[in-house]
């Protein structure tokens, strides 16, 4: 071992192990809490409608995004977890950006383009948007990708991941669901 004894070398072992117990809760994040209006009319709070389940939130910060969601939502919809009632979906619209004066016209167009049966769990949000791309891990350069988040009952964040639709990020996803 070029000098460095195993005592050291284990130490060193033990040392990182320590630091990364201590420090690990630190890095984890949690959701930002809110209330909204869901596309249906009825008042949203997370975490607290999680209702004790674990949460997908689907959220996107551009049309492009918003389009990938969709097809993200729709599949995660037949999951198993989801279909038993042990993990619930939310999707998320992103909309502080857009101008005051055009968001009617967004949301009569989302109203018109998502089925009802999906509607009251489909929140465009107006405000935290800074909060939501901290926690989602957003770049400017994938603006137009699906942003996955994973959720614990409590909003503490468990897995995030982005990109376009592919079954390979499906498949990701699909191995830390409950």
């Amino acid at each position: 071992m070029s000098g460095i004894s195993v005592k050291t070398v284990r130490l060193q072992i033990l040392l990182c192990l320590l630091v990364g117990v201590t420090c690990g809760g630190i890095d984890a994040q949690s959701i930002p809490r809110l209330t909204a209006e869901s596309l249906n009319g009825k008042n949203i709070s997370l975490p607290e409608d999680f209702g004790g389940k674990s949460a997908i939130l689907v959220v996107g910060f551009s049309r492009a995004g918003g389009n990938q969601c969709a097809s993200f939502a729709r599949k995660l919809v037949k999951e198993p977890s989801v279909v038993e009632g042990k993990v619930i979906v939310y999707q998320i619209a992103v909309l502080e950006s857009a101008p005051r004066f055009i968001r009617p016209m967004i949301l009569h167009g989302m109203r018109s383009g998502i089925p009802k049966t999906e509607q009251g769990r489909f929140l465009p949000l107006f405000r935290n948007e800074k909060q939501w791309k901290q926690v989602a891990g957003f770049t400017v350069s994938q603006e137009s990708d699906s942003y996955l988040l994973l959720a614990d009952p409590d909003g503490t964040v468990r897995w995030t991941g982005h990109g376009q639709y592919s079954d390979a990020l499906y498949t990701e996803f699909k191995r830390h669901l409950p």
